[in-house]
Order: C-alpha cells, then structure tokens, then sequence
C-alpha cells in the first residue's frame, strides 16, 4: 500500500495542471479574505460613536444624533464582544473553502480520469491485481492531496486575520474553541470532498465530461437548487424547513459545517454542525463505495 501511494503521488506531482489548482486556490483564498476582512472591519468600525454631534444641529436633531449613536454603540459593544469576534473570526479563518472545495474535487477526479485519458489504467491494474488496493490508494492520496491545499489556505487565512484583528485592537479569536473547531471542520470537509472527486472520476471516466460536469453541479447547480428551495417555499411549502433542507445539498452542507450558511440563506434555526459532517460523510460513503465496486467489475481496456 505504502508503494501504491507513493506512486499515485509520482502521478499526482507529474501532471502539470496541479500547480494551476494551487495557485487558483490561493488566489480564491485571497478574495475571499478580501470581502471577509472588509465586512468584519465595516461591522467592527466605531468611528461613529466616537464623533461629537454637529454644532449646528437643532435639539430635535441632537437628540436623535445621540439616540442613533447610543444603538450604534450598543451593536459596536455587540460584535466586539468574544462572541461577535470568534463569528468574524470563523469566517475569515475559512476563507476560499468554497472554491477551494472546487479545486481539490477537481484534481482529485484527475486522479482517476488521468488514468483513462493517458491509457495507463489497464497497466496499473495489471501491476496490482487487486483493484480495490489501487482504488484505496487513490483515495488516501487525494485526501493527502486536500490536506494540503487546506493547510495552505489555512495558514493564508489564519496569518491575514490575525494581522487584520490586531489592527483592529481586538482579539484574534485564536484561543477561543469555534473558530478552531470550524478549521478543524474545514480540514474534513476538504478530506471528504478529495473522496467526492475520486467517486465522480470512477462514475465518469471521460477527463473533460467529468470535470466539466463536477464544476457545474458544484457552482451553478448548488445556486440553482437554492433557488428552487426558496421558490417552493414561497408559493408551495410555506414551511421553515424548506430552506433548513439546503443542508443536505453537499456544497451547501460544507458551508454549514463552518458555520456560513445561516448567513446566506437567512435561516437562523439550521440543524447542529455536525448535521453538516453526516450529511458529507454519507455522499463520501455512497460515492467511494459505488466507485470502488464499479472499478472492481468493470472493464477497463
């Protein structure tokens, strides 16, 4: 097995496309990290409360001057708190997960695919008979693969924010147990969806249809189905759960797991994270095992 993964690396580090999803997944991290720290720092900004009213004012309108500044302070004091950071700081310390999934699905099909497209498969399972050693060993080196592109936009990310909370005067977040549990949900989520791309490649041996599919489903595919969600839940299903059920749509459960998703479709009352982790873990379990049993049966000259 040690052999097996060792050369699946050798194949992995030869093609020449892995260091153009790196470098895609670095710069994807980067915006990320742009639009992350730029909300934090607008929600985090009491310039306002610090102000003196205008002379000019009359009293009407000073009264509502320190009216408006007193809520201001209150929402100020609110997201400064350790509760409002450690929210800011899970966002920013998993910054570019969406498409850094992306990449790392992608590259992981390549595993397989490259296979097929090169015409090496059927020398491969010559050399190692047992084609669910070969499938195994593919599996562990994408994950290998994952661990790597989430260690880089991690350190990315946890360098950037921590620079970005110290210019703000605040805590960094980095002591405190959410913002570590959501890296350390990041770093699985990155896992299972190497496997995720491992399954497809079995599913769709064709280098280009699966990579093109994969991207759609993952992107278009995900948008649209939310979409679909809030408009049954606007004329059919008027019923929280319609948009609580986004969690079992994978990408979307990704972003559960680390906490975003609440934000993006305005739900509050979602499924625990770890909701999130089985739904991820059951598509892996289907995908690497469907993948595994097609391999073992099926032609592959």
């Amino acid at each position: 097995m040690t052999r097996l993964i060792r050369a699946e690396l050798i194949k992995l580090r030869t093609t020449n496309m892995w260091w153009i999803f790196v470098l895609c997944s670095v710069a994807f991290t980067g915006i990320a990290l742009l639009l992350n720290t730029a909300q934090a720092d607008s929600e985090l900004d009491n310039r306002f409360v610090q102000q003196e009213p205008p002379p000019d004012l009359t009293e009407g309108q000073r009264a509502d001057w320190e009216h408006y500044q007193q809520e201001e302070a209150a929402r100020v004091a609110q997201v400064r708190s350790a509760a409002g950071l450690a929210k800011f700081a899970v966002n920013i310390y998993t910054s570019g997960q969406f498409f850094g999934l992306l990449m790392v699905m992608l590259l992981a099909i390549l595993v397989i695919t490259n296979e097929f497209y090169h015409q090496t498969a059927t020398a491969t399972f010559l050399a190692t008979p047992k084609r669910t050693k070969v499938i195994v060993a593919k599996l562990i080196t994408a994950s290998l693969m994952a661990v790597g592109f989430w260690l880089i936009a991690t350190v990315i990310s946890v360098a950037v924010g921590a620079i970005f909370f110290s210019s703000k005067g605040v805590t960094t977040s980095l002591g405190v147990w959410a913002p570590q549990q959501a890296i350390l949900l990041n770093l699985l989520v990155y896992v299972l969806w190497a496997i995720f791309g491992v399954g497809i490649g079995v599913l769709i041996r064709s280098q280009i249809g699966a990579t093109i599919t994969a991207a759609v489903l993952y992107t278009i595919g995900t948008y649209a189905a939310l979409v679909v969600l809030a408009l049954i839940r606007e004329y059919l299903i008027k019923e929280d759960w319609v948009m609580e059920s986004a969690v079992y749509i994978p990408p979307l459960a990704s972003q559960h797991v680390v906490g975003s998703l609440a934000q993006q479709i305005g739900e509050t009352d979602l499924p625990p994270r770890w909701a999130g982790v089985v739904v991820l873990v059951a598509w892996a379990a289907v995908l690497g095992t469907i993948g595994t049993l097609i391999t073992r049966k099926r032609d592959i000259s």
